[in-house]
């Protein structure tokens, strides 16, 4: 798994996924969707999670 984290592979599917739930967001929003924080911005959502992921690689990094 700490292999996999520091890879630029996990980065990419993290990017990858941010993409698509930023796309989710705009669909449900053109469909009349009432959500109205946008999902990166979110520290509860997609935000927290990414700062998470980036500490941690950090962290693998630093200690390899």
């Amino acid at each position: 798994m700490e292999a996999f984290i520091r890879s630029n592979k996990a980065v990419g599917l993290m990017l990858f996924a941010d993409f698509l739930a930023v796309v989710g967001w705009f669909i449900v929003k053109v469909n009349g969707g009432t959500d109205e924080l946008f999902p990166l911005f979110a520290l509860y959502g997609l935000g927290g999670w990414n700062l998470l992921f980036f500490w941690s690689r950090v962290r693998l990094n630093a200690k390899a």
